[in-house]
């Protein structure tokens, strides 16, 4: 005899599954944007010489890899890396100071730069300078969403609840996952378009700032863009956000190639045809 209850309930349970698969494809979208923009202007060495570490580890690309430091949030392994994905700031912050702003266990400024030193020593394994990058790749992506710089009595907008077309959520997740899904529905075509709408002298000047640069950008979108007192969110917020979502998934892209590049001596800063 069939138990409809049981049935019912795993149909449940198995939506709830689906729902949550598809939220975290959509927010691993907006990092294979990130590496697949940064991929066109890395440097023909550079790129070589990535796609050689990526093969150590299993990873087809570079937009895929820049998922990989979520996908392993939940191996004990790793444990020590969940504090290097954002850095908490306070509403009236300016500048960074590494000692008042940066705690022992680590922040995304700080482990930008330590496995920048990682990648760049070819005295390290393969696998060693494989992992550095895949952090680099996924961090550079992180600080330039608004909300990973955001307050430490929030945790940087997961503490706020809202409704986003009705769906409810939170602010942070808003940013991470159903901003881009709006934007995104085919990561590789998106990219390349993003990708040519980029100008030679805009991304010169992206690729002149640093990390510090990039928290205090990050920072002031928070502030101006992200946060809200509403709570009720809509086509009127997404309009107001989409300029500053694109420019950031542009400038992610453009600096990480910066960062690959500097790193692993490639002097390209122009878009390469690949």
């Amino acid at each position: 005899m069939i138990n409809l209850k049981k049935i019912i309930c795993i149909n449940i349970l198995l939506v709830g599954l689906l729902s949550t698969l598809k939220a975290h494809a959509w927010g691993d979208d907006g990092h294979r944007v990130v590496g697949e923009i940064a991929w066109y202007y890395l440097a023909p060495n550079v790129a070589a010489e990535v796609e050689l570490l990526l093969d150590e580890v299993g990873e087809p690309h570079l937009a895929e890899s820049a998922t990989w430091a979520d996908r392993i949030r939940s191996n004990e392994q790793y444990n020590w890396a969940a504090p290097m994905h954002y850095i908490n700031l306070s509403r009236d912050w300016n500048r960074y100071d590494a000692e008042r702003d940066c705690p022992p266990t680590g922040c995304i400024v700080k482990a930008i730069q330590q496995f920048e030193e990682v990648l760049a020593d070819r005295t390290r394994s393969g696998t060693e300078r494989a992992e550095a990058l895949m952090f680099i790749a996924h961090f550079v992506g992180d600080l330039h969403q608004p909300l990973h710089t955001g307050l430490y009595s929030d945790r940087g907008g997961n503490d706020v609840f809202v409704h986003f077309y009705g769906e409810e959520t939170n602010l942070h997740a808003l940013w991470d996952i159903h901003l881009v899904s709006r934007v995104v529905t085919d990561w590789r075509g998106y990219a390349k378009e993003q990708t040519e709408k980029i100008g030679a002298v805009q991304s010169q000047l992206w690729q002149s700032t640093d990390a510090t640069d990039w928290v205090k950008e990050s920072h002031q979108l928070a502030h101006k863009l992200a946060y809200t007192n509403e709570t009720q969110l809509g086509e009127k917020y997404f309009l107001r956000c989409r300029d500053s979502l694109e420019m950031r998934l542009q400038q992610g892209g453009v600096r990480l190639a910066a960062v690959l590049n500097k790193v692993l001596g490639g002097r390209s800063l122009k878009m390469i045809d690949r």
